[in-house]
């Protein structure tokens, strides 16, 4: 599956247009759930609407799966270790590795920059995750290739230049790194140094939610069997949040970036996380300089999208679990 699914200007419209589809427009037959977040004066305001499953309609409560859009968190991440004294963003990630090594032509000279880029020459675009009969591979399975995983195995191939390659692979070997470094479950740290201190409580790593989730459709429609993947490689595509916590998600980074008080990374990290090391790729997230920044995913059965502009701090979210019905979703005006 294609996990590209915004164009880069498309998406970074997202806040800029503000399309102005009321939800009286959509027809009694719409029966995707969904929610959109976006700034206002008085906060963030959401809108949902649709079903999570059947019998089960959508809150502004209801878990998504946001698939890409772990990247941002991902990268956040990395960049409080770097925060603590952990890590060094521009030093080869086999330099920090202790249970595997990234293999390949690059794999000793591929840095964490790099890899949360997309320039480090890795392997593996996306993942197709885990149905609920399906064994679980572990994490070293899954950069080994090997079985039960069912994706090949991520290595760091030669490069021209600093060639731009999304790689989910490549976000996966930074679970491992951190995992390596903290000694401890990727989600578990993400929870305490991350969603916690930006108040994003109710969204998780969990394999599967403790709390209400929805579960997805394909592009016609039919349910995603077993009603949503697996994702292990947690990192790259296995967050599940709600609208209004993308929003805060990309809010910590523009806190971080003003030096406001509690925010989760000093101004001068924060400002390299927004700085394209290809064109309109920052660390774990897309940059427009100056403009904006944004992320979206794709995962089987859910599509998801966050944006915010730079000037003038507004942001906008949108998540939904039908493929192929985001776009109508982000038209909708909160």
């Amino acid at each position: 599956m294609n996990r590209r699914t915004f164009t880069v200007a498309g998406t970074a419209a997202l806040v800029s247009s503000f399309p102005s589809m009321s939800l009286s427009q959509l027809s009694a037959g719409d029966t995707p759930g969904y929610q959109v977040a976006e700034t206002s004066v008085d906060g963030i305001a959401e809108i949902h609407g649709g079903m999570a499953a059947p019998g089960m309609p959508v809150s502004s409560r209801t878990l998504f799966q946001v698939a890409s859009c772990s990247k941002t968190v991902t990268g956040l991440a990395v960049l409080t270790l770097v925060r603590d004294g952990h890590l060094v963003l521009d030093r080869p990630a086999n330099q920090y590795l202790q249970r595997w090594q990234l293999p390949g032509p690059r794999g000793d000279r591929a840095t964490i920059a790099e890899l949360l880029s997309h320039i480090a020459g890795t392997t593996i675009q996306g993942f197709e995750g885990y149905g609920p009969d399906d064994d679980i591979p572990d994490l070293l399975d899954l950069l080994a290739g090997r079985p039960p995983a069912n994706s090949g195995a991520v290595r760091a191939r030669r490069r021209w230049l600093q060639r731009f390659d999304y790689s989910g692979g490549g976000t996966t070997v930074l679970q491992c790194l951190i995992e390596d470094i903290i000694g401890f479950s990727f989600g578990q740290y993400v929870a305490a140094e991350v969603l916690g201190p930006i108040g994003a409580h109710r969204t998780t790593f969990d394999l599967v939610p403790r709390r209400a989730f929805a579960h997805g459709a394909l592009p016609d429609g039919q349910p995603l069997p077993g009603g949503y993947r697996r994702h292990p490689e947690s990192a790259a595509a296995g967050l599940w949040a709600t609208a209004t916590d993308l929003v805060k998600i990309l809010q910590a980074i523009l806190l971080s970036l003003n030096g406001a008080r509690g925010a989760i990374l000093p101004v001068p990290l924060a400002q390299r996380m927004i700085t394209p090391m290809a064109p309109h790729s920052g660390l774990g997230i897309l940059v427009k300089p100056g403009e904006a920044i944004w992320h979206d995913g794709r995962n089987e059965g859910f599509d998801s999208a966050m944006a915010a502009e730079l000037d003038t701090g507004r942001f906008r979210a949108a998540v939904s679990n039908q493929n192929g019905t985001n776009n109508q979703v982000l038209a909708l005006q909160v």
